[in-house]
Protein backbone atom coordinates (compact mmCIF):
# COMPACT_ATOMS: atom_id res chain seq x y z
CA UNK A 1 0.00 0.00 0.00
CA UNK A 2 1.65 3.19 -1.23
CA UNK A 3 1.87 6.48 0.67
CA UNK A 4 3.97 8.19 -1.99
CA UNK A 5 2.59 10.86 -4.32
CA UNK A 6 2.25 8.68 -7.41
CA UNK A 7 0.78 9.72 -10.78
CA UNK A 8 -2.36 7.78 -9.84
CA UNK A 9 -2.69 9.77 -6.63
CA UNK A 10 -2.14 13.01 -8.52
CA UNK A 11 -4.93 12.00 -10.88
CA UNK A 12 -7.22 11.38 -7.89
CA UNK A 13 -6.49 14.86 -6.53
CA UNK A 14 -7.18 16.43 -9.94
CA UNK A 15 -10.48 14.58 -10.34
CA UNK A 16 -11.56 15.73 -6.89
CA UNK A 17 -10.65 19.33 -7.79
CA UNK A 18 -12.73 19.03 -10.96
CA UNK A 19 -15.68 17.99 -8.78
CA UNK A 20 -15.11 21.00 -6.53
CA UNK A 21 -13.57 19.03 -3.65
CA UNK A 22 -10.26 19.92 -2.04
CA UNK A 23 -8.45 16.61 -1.58
CA UNK A 24 -5.18 16.28 0.33
CA UNK A 25 -3.29 13.28 -1.08
CA UNK A 26 -2.57 10.28 1.13
CA UNK A 27 1.00 10.73 2.30
CA UNK A 28 3.60 9.64 4.81
CA UNK A 29 1.88 11.88 7.37
CA UNK A 30 -1.05 9.43 7.24
CA UNK A 31 1.41 6.55 7.66
CA UNK A 32 2.99 8.32 10.66
CA UNK A 33 -0.45 8.73 12.22
CA UNK A 34 -1.15 5.01 11.83
CA UNK A 35 2.25 4.13 13.35
CA UNK A 36 1.74 6.44 16.34
CA UNK A 37 -1.74 5.10 17.05
CA UNK A 38 -0.59 1.52 16.56
CA UNK A 39 2.29 2.08 19.00
CA UNK A 40 -0.09 3.55 21.56
CA UNK A 41 -2.40 0.54 21.33
CA UNK A 42 0.61 -1.78 21.56
CA UNK A 43 1.61 -0.28 24.92
CA UNK A 44 -2.02 -0.44 26.03
CA UNK A 45 -1.96 -4.15 25.14
CA UNK A 46 1.12 -4.62 27.35
CA UNK A 47 -0.66 -2.84 30.21
CA UNK A 48 -3.72 -5.03 29.65
CA UNK A 49 -1.57 -8.17 29.81
CA UNK A 50 -0.14 -6.90 33.09
CA UNK A 51 -3.68 -6.44 34.43
CA UNK A 52 -4.64 -9.97 33.37
CA UNK A 53 -1.53 -11.47 34.95
CA UNK A 54 -2.12 -9.62 38.25
CA UNK A 55 -5.93 -9.69 38.18
CA UNK A 56 -6.11 -11.03 41.75
CA UNK A 57 -4.45 -7.87 43.08
CA UNK A 58 -7.37 -5.98 44.69
CA UNK A 59 -6.74 -2.46 43.23
CA UNK A 60 -6.66 -4.04 39.74
CA UNK A 61 -9.53 -6.43 40.36
CA UNK A 62 -11.91 -3.59 41.24
CA UNK A 63 -11.18 -2.06 37.81
CA UNK A 64 -13.06 -5.04 36.34
CA UNK A 65 -10.41 -6.55 34.06
CA UNK A 66 -12.95 -8.25 31.72
CA UNK A 67 -14.51 -4.84 31.05
CA UNK A 68 -11.06 -3.37 30.37
CA UNK A 69 -10.37 -6.17 27.88
CA UNK A 70 -13.71 -5.58 26.17
CA UNK A 71 -13.05 -1.84 25.96
CA UNK A 72 -9.66 -2.56 24.40
CA UNK A 73 -11.21 -4.82 21.76
CA UNK A 74 -13.81 -2.16 20.99
CA UNK A 75 -11.09 0.48 20.81
CA UNK A 76 -9.05 -1.58 18.33
CA UNK A 77 -12.15 -2.08 16.16
CA UNK A 78 -12.88 1.66 16.33
CA UNK A 79 -9.27 2.41 15.33
CA UNK A 80 -9.38 0.05 12.34
CA UNK A 81 -12.71 1.48 11.25
CA UNK A 82 -11.30 5.01 11.44
CA UNK A 83 -8.21 4.05 9.43
CA UNK A 84 -10.17 2.27 6.69
CA UNK A 85 -13.02 4.78 6.37
CA UNK A 86 -11.19 7.94 7.39
CA UNK A 87 -9.12 8.37 4.25
CA UNK A 88 -5.76 7.35 5.76
CA UNK A 89 -5.22 4.46 3.31
CA UNK A 90 -6.12 3.56 -0.25
CA UNK A 91 -9.14 1.26 -0.51
CA UNK A 92 -9.19 0.35 -4.19
CA UNK A 93 -6.66 -2.48 -3.95
CA UNK A 94 -8.71 -4.59 -1.52
CA UNK A 95 -12.31 -5.79 -1.95
CA UNK A 96 -12.61 -5.98 1.85
CA UNK A 97 -11.63 -2.33 2.29
CA UNK A 98 -13.96 -1.31 -0.54
CA UNK A 99 -16.82 -2.87 1.42
CA UNK A 100 -17.55 0.33 3.31
CA UNK A 101 -20.70 -1.10 4.86
CA UNK A 102 -18.61 -3.63 6.75
CA UNK A 103 -15.73 -1.35 7.75
CA UNK A 104 -17.92 1.64 8.62
CA UNK A 105 -21.04 0.04 10.11
CA UNK A 106 -19.49 -2.87 11.97
CA UNK A 107 -15.86 -1.95 12.70
CA UNK A 108 -16.24 1.78 13.25
CA UNK A 109 -19.82 2.26 14.45
CA UNK A 110 -21.20 -0.92 16.04
CA UNK A 111 -18.20 -2.81 17.45
CA UNK A 112 -16.31 0.47 17.80
CA UNK A 113 -18.21 3.59 18.85
CA UNK A 114 -21.50 1.99 20.03
CA UNK A 115 -19.83 -0.88 21.82
CA UNK A 116 -17.30 1.32 23.66
CA UNK A 117 -19.84 3.97 24.72
CA UNK A 118 -22.40 1.31 25.72
CA UNK A 119 -19.84 -0.61 27.74
CA UNK A 120 -18.74 2.57 29.48
CA UNK A 121 -22.38 3.38 30.25
CA UNK A 122 -22.88 -0.12 31.68
CA UNK A 123 -19.74 0.29 33.77
CA UNK A 124 -21.15 3.51 35.27
CA UNK A 125 -24.55 1.91 35.81
CA UNK A 126 -23.02 -1.10 37.56
CA UNK A 127 -21.11 1.18 39.94
CA UNK A 128 -24.28 3.21 40.55
CA UNK A 129 -26.22 0.00 41.20
CA UNK A 130 -23.64 -1.18 43.73
CA UNK A 131 -22.78 2.05 45.55
CA UNK A 132 -26.08 3.97 45.33
CA UNK A 133 -28.62 1.15 45.54
CA UNK A 134 -26.46 -1.09 47.69
CA UNK A 135 -27.14 -4.16 45.54
CA UNK A 136 -24.82 -6.57 43.76
CA UNK A 137 -24.69 -6.11 40.00
CA UNK A 138 -25.00 -9.75 38.95
CA UNK A 139 -27.52 -12.37 37.99
CA UNK A 140 -30.67 -11.31 36.17
CA UNK A 141 -29.94 -7.57 36.37
CA UNK A 142 -26.53 -7.98 34.79
CA UNK A 143 -27.79 -10.34 32.08
CA UNK A 144 -30.69 -8.04 31.17
CA UNK A 145 -28.39 -5.01 31.01
CA UNK A 146 -25.84 -6.78 28.83
CA UNK A 147 -28.60 -8.28 26.67
CA UNK A 148 -30.28 -4.94 26.01
CA UNK A 149 -26.97 -3.30 25.08
CA UNK A 150 -25.83 -6.19 22.89
CA UNK A 151 -29.15 -6.64 21.09
CA UNK A 152 -29.40 -2.89 20.45
CA UNK A 153 -25.99 -2.88 18.77
CA UNK A 154 -26.74 -5.97 16.67
CA UNK A 155 -30.17 -4.61 15.71
CA UNK A 156 -28.74 -1.28 14.59
CA UNK A 157 -26.03 -3.00 12.57
CA UNK A 158 -28.49 -5.45 11.00
CA UNK A 159 -30.93 -2.72 9.99
CA UNK A 160 -28.09 -0.63 8.57
CA UNK A 161 -26.89 -3.56 6.47
CA UNK A 162 -30.28 -4.19 4.84
CA UNK A 163 -30.92 -0.54 4.03
CA UNK A 164 -30.02 0.64 0.51
CA UNK A 165 -26.36 1.59 0.22
CA UNK A 166 -27.07 5.22 -0.61
CA UNK A 167 -29.03 5.54 2.64
CA UNK A 168 -26.02 4.53 4.79
CA UNK A 169 -22.43 4.43 3.49
CA UNK A 170 -20.89 3.49 0.16
CA UNK A 171 -17.56 3.30 -1.67
CA UNK A 172 -16.92 6.31 -3.91
CA UNK A 173 -14.69 4.83 -6.60
CA UNK A 174 -13.69 8.16 -8.18
CA UNK A 175 -12.33 9.49 -4.88
CA UNK A 176 -11.30 6.07 -3.51
CA UNK A 177 -12.97 6.67 -0.13
CA UNK A 178 -16.07 5.84 1.86
CA UNK A 179 -18.91 8.35 1.72
CA UNK A 180 -21.70 8.68 4.31
CA UNK A 181 -25.34 9.64 3.91
CA UNK A 182 -25.86 12.81 5.97
CA UNK A 183 -29.16 11.63 7.48
CA UNK A 184 -27.56 8.33 8.50
CA UNK A 185 -24.71 10.23 10.19
CA UNK A 186 -27.27 12.23 12.17
CA UNK A 187 -28.98 9.02 13.32
CA UNK A 188 -25.67 7.54 14.43
CA UNK A 189 -24.72 10.67 16.35
CA UNK A 190 -28.13 10.88 18.02
CA UNK A 191 -27.76 7.35 19.37
CA UNK A 192 -24.20 8.02 20.59
CA UNK A 193 -25.19 11.24 22.36
CA UNK A 194 -28.23 9.56 23.90
CA UNK A 195 -25.83 7.01 25.44
CA UNK A 196 -23.54 9.81 26.62
CA UNK A 197 -26.48 11.66 28.17
CA UNK A 198 -27.41 8.54 30.14
CA UNK A 199 -23.77 8.08 31.20
CA UNK A 200 -23.58 11.70 32.33
CA UNK A 201 -26.66 11.22 34.53
CA UNK A 202 -25.20 8.09 36.13
CA UNK A 203 -21.85 9.82 36.67
CA UNK A 204 -23.51 12.84 38.28
CA UNK A 205 -25.47 10.64 40.67
CA UNK A 206 -22.21 9.07 41.88
CA UNK A 207 -20.35 12.34 42.41
CA UNK A 208 -20.54 12.19 46.24
CA UNK A 209 -19.85 8.48 46.67
CA UNK A 210 -16.54 7.70 48.44
CA UNK A 211 -14.59 5.11 46.43
CA UNK A 212 -11.69 3.02 47.67
CA UNK A 213 -9.32 2.93 44.67
CA UNK A 214 -9.85 6.23 42.83
CA UNK A 215 -12.73 4.93 40.73
CA UNK A 216 -14.05 8.50 40.62
CA UNK A 217 -10.85 9.69 38.93
CA UNK A 218 -11.04 6.78 36.49
CA UNK A 219 -14.67 7.48 35.62
CA UNK A 220 -14.35 11.24 35.17
CA UNK A 221 -11.07 10.99 33.25
CA UNK A 222 -12.37 8.31 30.88
CA UNK A 223 -15.67 10.14 30.50
CA UNK A 224 -13.86 13.39 29.67
CA UNK A 225 -11.54 11.83 27.08
CA UNK A 226 -14.28 9.89 25.29
CA UNK A 227 -16.60 12.90 25.43
CA UNK A 228 -14.00 15.10 23.71
CA UNK A 229 -13.40 12.42 21.06
CA UNK A 230 -17.14 12.10 20.41
CA UNK A 231 -17.54 15.88 20.27
CA UNK A 232 -14.72 16.28 17.73
CA UNK A 233 -16.14 13.45 15.62
CA UNK A 234 -19.61 14.98 15.72
CA UNK A 235 -18.46 18.46 14.71
CA UNK A 236 -16.26 17.10 11.93
CA UNK A 237 -18.92 14.79 10.50
CA UNK A 238 -21.57 17.50 10.55
CA UNK A 239 -19.44 20.34 9.17
CA UNK A 240 -17.35 18.44 6.59
CA UNK A 241 -19.34 15.97 4.50
CA UNK A 242 -16.10 14.54 3.02
CA UNK A 243 -13.75 15.11 5.96
CA UNK A 244 -11.38 12.26 4.83
CA UNK A 245 -10.32 14.61 2.04
CA UNK A 246 -8.75 16.98 4.59
CA UNK A 247 -5.41 15.86 5.98
CA UNK A 248 -5.75 17.80 9.24
CA UNK A 249 -9.16 16.38 10.13
CA UNK A 250 -8.53 12.78 9.12
CA UNK A 251 -5.28 12.60 11.10
CA UNK A 252 -6.81 14.36 14.11
CA UNK A 253 -9.74 11.95 14.36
Amino acid sequence: MSFAFTPKEQSRVEVAAFLGIHLDPISYIDLSTIIVLGTMYFFEFIALCYQLRNRDYLPLRVKNVPVMCSLYVGGVSWLLGDIFTGGLVHLGQSPVLRNCKFTAIWLRICIGAYYVTSLFALRCYSLYYVFCKGKAFRGRVMLISLGVAGLSIVAFGGVSMVLPTRMTVWYEEILDMCNYNHTYVLCVLLVIWAIWAYTAVMTWKMRKIPFCFNERVEIFTSFGILLVVSLLNSVCLLVFSVYPAYLGWRTAL
